[in-house]
């Protein structure tokens, strides 16, 4: 039998032995091996890292600038050197850190250099794509907006895409026109258009601006739903000759050639069409 003091004397104890365990002080993270915090170098760490974020955000954009205006316009024409050229920079981000941010060198590490490289790659790809296309540029060539057809002038109901002919849709007893329209992202009325058609070692030829060169168009437009299908497209309606034929096993070729004052260089759009009639 245990009377009612020893017990409660023995029950004293040992609260007293589990206070004092569970109230020791211990320093925070010791047991996990944290550092403590130093709020002066959580303080640098973060202006160095602004400040790298800044250097890459002005050097992406000059790369675009430099590009687009001093590099582009000693061009004829587009070359591998626009990419190959600003991606090659991304080694030169370690050494431009080490010169301009000099006070800051020993604290940028891999991961400054791994998030500096896409910084920099992304943001110089919006910069470009800012400037070259419209209105700041233009360097995409016009396009024929659809398909180009043969139109029976005597019949407009009657109009086929270019390609190989079958007998049977007499193309060779019809009084043809051609037709096409001219597509651009700026301006398609000024699209320079050439139209050569060759055969046999005989061809003929026409020329003019896209817009001169519409003809009567307005005549066959509402039986012709497949050469143009927005508002901006120019329609392009070419009268064959009325003494020329198209013979039945004879190659025909037309070539359609546009070309146009693009910025920062001259743009230009080769469509080649052949065909055959069915013997």
């Amino acid at each position: 039998m245990v009377d009612l003091s020893t017990a409660m004397a023995a029950a004293a104890a040992s609260d007293k032995r589990r206070g004092g365990r569970d109230g020791e002080k211990k320093r925070p993270g010791g047991k996990v091996g944290t550092e403590p915090f130093d709020p002066a170098d959580h303080v640098a760490k973060e202006k160095a890292d602004a400040a790298s974020m800044w250097l890459v955000l002005v050097y992406a954009v000059l790369v675009g600038f430099i590009m687009r205006y001093i590099i582009m316009p000693a061009m004829n024409e587009p070359a591998s050197v626009l990419w190959s050229l600003p991606l090659l920079l991304i080694f030169t981000i370690p050494p431009i850190h080490r010169v301009v941010l000099s006070k800051f060198a020993d604290r940028y590490t891999f991961g400054n250099w791994f998030r500096a490289t896409f910084l920099y790659t992304f943001t110089w790809l919006a910069v470009c794509f800012i400037l070259v296309n419209p209105p700041l540029a233009d360097i995409s060539p016009p396009e024929i907006a659809n398909n180009t057809v043969f139109v029976d002038l005597d019949d407009p109901d009657w109009n086929q895409p270019i390609g190989d002919f079958d007998a049977s849709e007499n193309i060779t007893e019809r009084r043809l026109g051609l037709a096409f329209a001219v597509r651009d992202n700026i301006d398609a009325t000024n699209v320079q258009v050439r139209v050569d058609m060759t055969w046999l070692g005989s061809s003929m030829n026409w020329t003019g601006t896209s817009d001169s060169m519409r003809g009567q168009w307005d005549n066959y437009s509402d039986n012709v739903s497949n050469v143009e299908s927005k508002s901006t497209d120019v329609p392009i309606f070419i009268e064959l000759p009325g003494d020329f034929e198209i013979s039945s096993g004879v190659p025909y070729t037309i070539k359609i050639t546009l070309t146009q004052s693009g910025d920062p260089w001259e743009l230009e759009e080769v469509i080649t069409h052949r065909f055959t009639i069915a013997l």
